[in-house]
């Protein structure tokens, strides 16, 4: 990510309104965002009080009866929130680790330890092997909201730069060992720590390995654990959160660096490289992706990224599925204190009302009711679809005597490419009072955003799952989004009627589609606003919280727990 900061409120000041150009310099504060993926990585959760305060007033409760919550889940992941985090892997292992102990399994979330983290305790250490010599691992440890919090410490795993990057955007050269010893200590840890007075979890367990940096745990269990009667009855899924990430390191002498046989080899092998992920979809027991629709992506060569083939086996094997991502009980307008009024499905259009016009007046926008108010958070790249944003907006702000274009106004919030954050600022200064370009994030404006925007753009080339679109949809906001990953599976097209519809699809992604789609969203909200009002109460309607993603993982769970485990050897 280039090294952009953003000029941004920190809270909403008095003053501002009607004017152009954004706040007023002195009002503005800068955050450094280098080493952070995605802007989700910045957005707030609740804590586990007001998780239990959210649910206790919305009933929002699972449905599905798991038949194994007496077997253990330890979650394996490179990052964690809000220990470590670069982008959503990190918020959604943290949302893993609440709702599997909420469920009532004994949970242990198992993560490298990158820095000192306040209110640990130092509990065991083991002794592992990579690339023929003996390293020593320590695990350190904290319980909170039932869930064991185990960091792994190695002098490898600390550095002064980012995760998975130096200050200078390079790879760290060690990253495959770091990660090694990651999928090593995790596969430890469940039959030497007794964490909390408890005894150790045992070898009947179900490991949840995330991304490529764990991917090293399904291919462990085949070849080093199981050929050694342990963890005989553990099983492990392997979470696709994006395949476009593999993990992939060439000339590595396999059998030696990581202690395998040759068979094991030639399943971790890509070409002249190890594949990490390869390996983990070759020898997990389930994959799992982030979104039904998703999970047919990475089957073709447009989105398999080489690994189609190993996906579609998986497939054929009845062993993969897709599970949309849920969202934090904090994204909610009913309870949410950083929006400037609180609002329900019954009192939506006085609330977003007064939200639009207080968001309006804090960014310098004209404070108009009648304005059809856009927005946009996101990295500003390629992938995200911001160069065609971009080459409307003089378009979508230009009065042509239809009613519609004009009549809009734009809010976007992002940090990425020089050529994009320029492209924001020149707009700004060309439409003062009706754009407003922010080079940066702040999670309490995202916020604001989605409680005062009338739609919410989101036209990626390539989303997995996507977040923001589920967000905007709860507090009301119709999302425009691209026909792709789980952002088809999130958003109701509004060709299937208003009746049914809580958003928009941009079937391709190019200017004239854009063009169409944005205009008939626009011309919807301001030329048939009761049509509007129906989208946006079935878009409130929707349930994107975790208990229902939860569901669909104990399914996944029995049936993994059910199946013979993947024998490789």
């Amino acid at each position: 990510l280039s090294m952009l900061h953003f000029n941004l409120l920190g809270v909403f000041p008095p003053g501002g309104g009607g004017g152009g150009g954004g706040p007023p310099p002195a009002m503005r504060k800068t955050m450094p965002l280098k080493h952070i993926t995605s802007l989700s990585a910045l957005s707030e959760m609740a804590d586990i009080m007001e998780k239990e305060e959210a649910r206790a007033t919305t009933q929002r409760v699972a449905t599905y009866e798991s038949q194994n919550l007496d077997v253990p889940v330890v979650i394996v992941t490179s990052e964690i929130a809000p220990y470590s985090k670069t982008g959503g892997l990190g918020l959604v292992a943290a949302s893993y680790s609440y709702e599997f102990a909420r469920k009532g399994h004994r949970t242990m979330a198992i993560s490298p330890k990158y820095k000192h983290y306040d209110g640990l305790t130092y509990v065991a250490e083991a002794k592992v092997m990579v690339a023929d010599r003996e390293e020593v691992v320590k695990y350190w440890h904290k319980h909170e909201g039932g869930c064991d919090y185990v960091f792994v410490e190695h002098p490898s795993i600390e550095k002064d730069g980012g995760l998975y990057n130096s200050d200078d955007g390079r790879e760290y050269p060690d990253n495959l060992f770091r990660f090694t010893l990651l999928s090593l200590a995790a596969l430890e840890a469940p039959l030497i720590l007794k964490l909390n007075g408890k005894e150790v979890y045992g070898q009947k367990c179900l490991f949840l390995a995330n991304d490529w940096q764990a991917g090293l745990v399904p291919l462990y269990l085949c070849y080093k654990y199981r050929p050694n009667n342990c963890y005989v009855e553990s099983r492990v899924i392997y979470v696709v959160h994006n395949l476009g990430y593999q993990g992939q390191y060439p000339h590595i002498k396999a059998c030696h660096f990581f202690g395998i046989p040759e068979l094991a080899a030639a399943d971790i092998g890509l070409g002249d490289s190890v594949n990490l992920c390869k390996g983990a979809l070759v020898c997990a027991d389930r994959v799992i992706t982030v979104s039904p629709n998703y999970t047919k992506e990475v089957q073709t060569a447009a989105g398999g990224f080489r690994l189609e083939s190993f996906v579609k086996a998986k497939g054929d094997a009845l062993r993969l599925g897709g599970i949309l991502n849920g969202i934090d009980d904090c994204w909610n307008p009913e309870i949410d204190k950083n929006i400037e009024k609180r609002y329900s499905i019954e009192n939506f259009e006085t609330g977003k009302r007064f939200n639009k016009a207080a968001l309006q007046k804090a960014v310098g926008l004209q404070v108009d009711e009648r304005a059809v108010l856009v927005g946009f958070v996101g990295r500003l790249t390629w992938q995200k679809g911001v160069d065609v944003m971009v080459s409307i907006l003089d378009w979508l702000m230009k009065d042509e005597g239809n009613g519609v274009t004009g009549h809009v106004q734009l809010i976007m919030m992002g940090n990425g490419e020089k050529q994009y954050a320029d492209a924001l600022r020149g707009a700004e200064g060309r439409h003062p009072g009706r754009v407003c370009g922010y080079v940066g994030f702040d999670p309490k404006v995202e916020h604001h955003m989605m409680a005062g925007c009338d739609l919410f753009l989101m036209p990626s080339r390539y989303e997995p799952c996507g977040l923001p679109q589920m967000y905007s949809q709860r507090y009301g906001t119709l999302p425009i989004v691209t026909a792709t990953g789980g952002l088809v599976d999130s958003v109701k097209d509004v060709a299937l009627g208003c009746d049914k519809a809580t958003g928009f699809h941009i079937s391709v992604l190019e200017e004239g589609k854009m063009k169409e789609v944005i205009y008939r969203a626009c011309a919807l909200c301001l030329q048939a606003p009761a049509d509007f009002k129906k989208m946006i109460v079935n878009a409130m309607s929707e349930d994107f919280y975790w208990p229902q993603a939860m569901d669909e993982y104990e399914k996944s769970i029995d049936q993994t727990l059910s199946d013979p485990s993947i024998n490789r050897s």
